[in-house]
């Protein structure tokens, strides 16, 4: 998941389940999926996609071997990482996570950290990691704590993504790979996406719910990490919300309620996110036919799936598609506003 200047490829073993999500989940995966997921030799590899003295731009794929929790793991510089495909449990500063492609993760330099894959599908993420000077001023623009802390610059693990940023992400990732890239537009345009994502995560920390007592939390923070595992699963399926909650062993009214809270955004806007994202990755591909991609999807019809987009976006599927190239990295950066 995270990026390591000290090699291209990283072995990773598998270790414990995870209480609760793994082991959860493992009956639902078991069959389709088999015991050794992947081949151990090749479960990380990175490759450097842009390096400049601000910020350098990494993409990362993990297929892992085992569900279970790895070894200990550390960063080794504070990094942004952005999952597009897959999902995985990310377990830091004693909490646990289901990220996925609706998540940005932030860490924290030497800081450690375990990674499991309770649904076995592995994932790609895009890694950045910033200069520490660049990301010092960026913290304490929304930040006024930060210099209190210069070892822990992000005073928070993780946010949703907004739409737009996902796409400029996208846009990045695609600009940097191309065979001439422009590494001031890549550099200003990551920039930008900073600022976007920490002006996002300041206002999620200020609007949080509100305190409970700490078993009720503990339940509904379970409840809605295994709702997202779900959701990840099962992103273009027709899910009703009796189904949902049978598979967390809740009540319908009761997750609807708490997945909102603890989440930020409802359970179907959440898959929503999740289709539209998986939508975007075949664009940057270059697929064509758009309305066998909007049924693959789970979107009733090519119309249905443009709207939706369009909404999310701010441009239409076939906009979209023309616009992931470098050239619209200035005015796309320069113009983000959340």
């Amino acid at each position: 998941m995270g990026a390591s200047p000290a090699s291209s490829q990283v072995t990773r073993t598998g270790g414990a389940d995870p209480i609760g999500l793994c082991s959860s989940m493992a009956k639902s995966t078991a069959a389709n999926v088999p015991s050794e997921l992947h081949d151990a030799a090749e479960t990380l590899a990175m490759r450097l996609l842009h390096g400049t003295p601000s910020v350098a731009i990494h993409d990362v794929r993990c297929r892992p071997h085992e569900r279970g929790f790895g070894a200990e793991e550390f960063c080794h510089s504070n990094q942004v990482v952005f999952p597009r495909h897959g999902a995985f449990l990310y377990e830091v500063r004693g909490e646990q996570l289901l990220a996925d492609a609706n998540h940005v993760l932030f860490l924290r330099w030497n800081e450690s950290y375990r990674v499991a894959h309770p649904a076995g599908c592995g994932d790609d993420c895009t890694v950045f990691a910033f200069a520490d000077e660049v990301l010092r001023e960026a913290v304490a623009s929304f930040d006024a704590r930060a210099s209190d802390r210069p070892d822990a610059l992000f005073g928070f693990s993780h946010t949703l993504s907004e739409p737009r940023v996902f796409l400029l992400q996208e846009q990045l990732r695609r600009a940097a790979s191309t065979p001439v890239p422009d590494p001031l537009a890549l550099d200003e345009a990551a920039i930008a996406l900073l600022s976007a994502l920490l002006s996002s995560a300041s206002r999620g920390r200020t609007s949080g719910p509100k305190p409970r007592r700490g078993s009720t939390s503990n339940a509904h923070r379970e409840h809605a990490e295994h709702t997202k595992l779900v959701l990840a699963e099962s992103a273009t399926e027709a899910l009703a919300l009796e189904d949902i909650a049978r598979a967390v062993h809740c009540s319908p009214f009761h997750l609807a309620r708490l997945f909102r809270r603890e989440v930020g955004i409802p359970i179907h806007r959440y898959q929503e996110r999740l289709r539209l994202r998986r939508g975007l990755s075949h664009l940057a591909e270059g697929e064509r036919n758009l309305s066998a991609l909007a049924l693959a999807l789970g979107f009733s019809s090519h119309a249905h799936f443009s709207d939706v987009f369009r909404r999310a976006f701010g441009l239409t599927p076939s906009e979209c598609r023309n616009t992931l190239d470098s050239a619209s990295l200035r005015e796309l950066g320069a113009s983000l506003v959340l």
